[in-house]
């Protein structure tokens, strides 16, 4: 079960004999997180962290009529936060 913290949510889990971890099931629908959606691992002192891959076409979709008049592009918008990455 999940607790809060401040305005982020915490659980608890554990690693499986295969390195596996389960992400509570709190956390996966604050977070709508879905099957075989791709994470980043990343590590940063003692901390494990678990980002969202954004994937392009995605975020083109959800970017569309959220910018009305901009001169820039999409894929421009993608170079520009950081979403464009070479495993793309």
């Amino acid at each position: 079960m999940g607790i809060y913290v401040g305005w982020e949510m915490q659980g608890e889990t554990e690693i499986d004999e295969r390195g596996r971890v389960v992400i509570p099931s709190e956390l996966r629908e604050k977070l709508k997180l879905r099957p075989a959606q791709k994470l980043r691992v990343e590590a940063r002192d003692h901390e494990l962290i678990l980002r969202t891959v954004l994937d392009p076409e995605e975020f083109i979709k959800e970017m569309k009529g959220c910018v009305s008049g901009s001169k820039v592009k999409p894929d421009e918008l993608k170079e520009i936060w950081g979403a464009k990455h070479s495993d793309h």
